[in-house]
């Protein structure tokens, strides 16, 4: 299993899936104001929505981020269940806001301080908190949930 596999064997559970646009924020669906709501080339978002597509697209997402946190030797040292921990949270917020906004969480992991990254794994969203605080345990006993 890769890092990657790990974290797309929980990211079903953790994001859910809809077949249509919605706003992250609210849950509620997105319209267009008119017409389609559409993407890239010409994809028409409130009818291509499915499995099949999902996972193709989770799968390069997941992998372009992979690579990007390659770089980092604390990310390229950890197991491969552990890392999904961090890519999970970079796919969650964003890589930028990651790399800018989780730095005591990057310092510990730099450090081998699976405890104290563990204890960072925590964010003020009653929504979003029971998904960090799986991921603190992940980190803590390198295994996937069942």
């Amino acid at each position: 299993m890769s890092k990657v596999d790990a974290l797309l064997a929980r990211l079903t559970g953790e994001e859910g899936e809809r077949a249509k646009p919605y706003d992250d924020a609210t849950g509620l669906p997105v319209r267009a104001p008119q017409g389609n709501l559409s993407w890239g080339r010409g994809f028409n978002l409130m009818q291509c929505g499915s499995s099949g597509l999902f996972a193709l697209m989770e799968r390069y997402l997941v992998g372009a981020l992979h690579t990007e946190l390659s770089q980092f030797p604390w990310y390229a040292q950890l197991d491969d269940v552990r890392g999904s921990v961090p890519l999970d949270i970079a796919y969650n917020e964003g890589l930028t806001k990651f790399l800018g906004g989780w730095p005591h969480f990057i310092a510990a992991l730099a450090r081998g301080d699976l405890q104290s990254a563990a204890a960072e794994c925590h964010v003020e969203d009653p929504k979003i908190e029971p998904r960090y605080a799986k991921l603190a345990k992940i980190l803590l006993t390198g295994q996937q949930p069942t």
